[in-house]
C-alpha cells in the first residue's frame, strides 16, 4: 500500500531518547553511541546480550539488533544456515541471521514507526521481553549444534524438548 505523504505528518521526537529514559527507569547498563544509537547491556538466562536500538530517520524505523557471541567455525557454517532457518520458521517476529562480516549469528527485529508521534512505554518493554526470550529460547539449540557439530534439525528438537511430568 502506498502512503499519501500530503495527507500525512510527521510528528519529530527522538524515540531513541525514549527508551534511553527507560533504560534509565530499569537502572540498566547503556551506552549511548550517537543521537540514533543506543546499547543496552541485558542478562538473559545463557547469556549476556547487548542489545544495539539504531533509528534510522530515512526509514522512520527502530532496527533493534542483539549478536550471540558465538565463534562459529567455518566448516559449520552451511549446517548453521540450516539451523537459523529451522529456527526463523518457528518465529512470529523478527529473524536469527549470520553476519559473514562479524562472523557471528544475530537476532534481528525491526519496529516501523511511521505515522506514529509515540513510542510508548508497554511498546519498549515487549521489546526487551521479545528479543530476549527468544534469543533464550534458542541458544541451546546454537550451542548442541556447535557442541556435538550434530545435524540442524537435532539441535532444534533437543533444544525445544518440553519435558512432561515432574522428577
Amino acid at each position: 500500500m502506498k502512503s499519501n505523504t500530503e495527507k500525512t505528518f510527521n510528528v519529530l521526537f527522538e524515540p531513541i531518547d525514549r527508551i534511553e529514559e527507560i533504560i534509565f527507569a530499569y537502572g540498566l547498563e547503556s551506552q549511548r553511541l550517537d543521537k540514533n544509537h543506543l546499547i543496552v547491556n541485558l542478562n538473559g538466562i545463557w547469556s549476556k546480550y547487548e542489545l544495539s536500538f539504531l533509528f534510522m530517520e530515512e526509514l522512520s524505523s527502530i532496527q533493534l539488533n542483539n549478536d550471540l557471541l558465538i565463534k562459529i567455525p567455518d566448516d559449520l557454517i552451511p549446517g548453521l544456515h540450516t539451523l537459523i532457518s529451522l529456527i526463523n520458521e518457528k518465529l512470529n517476529l523478527g529473524y536469527f541471521g549470520y553476519s559473514t562480516k562479524r562472523k557471528c549469528i544475530y537476532f534481528r527485529y525491526n519496529l516501523f514507526l511511521k505515522g506514529i508521534n509515540r513510542i510508548t512505554t508497554e511498546q519498549i518493554e515487549e521489546l526487551f521481553d521479545y528479543i530476549v526470550f527468544e534469543c533464550d529460547r534458542f541458544f541451546p539449540a546454537f550451542q548442541i549444534f556447535l557442541q556435538k557439530r550434530s545435524d540442524p534439525l537435532f539441535a532444534i528438537n533437543t533444544a525445544l524438548l518440553e519435558t512432561l511430568g515432574e522428577a
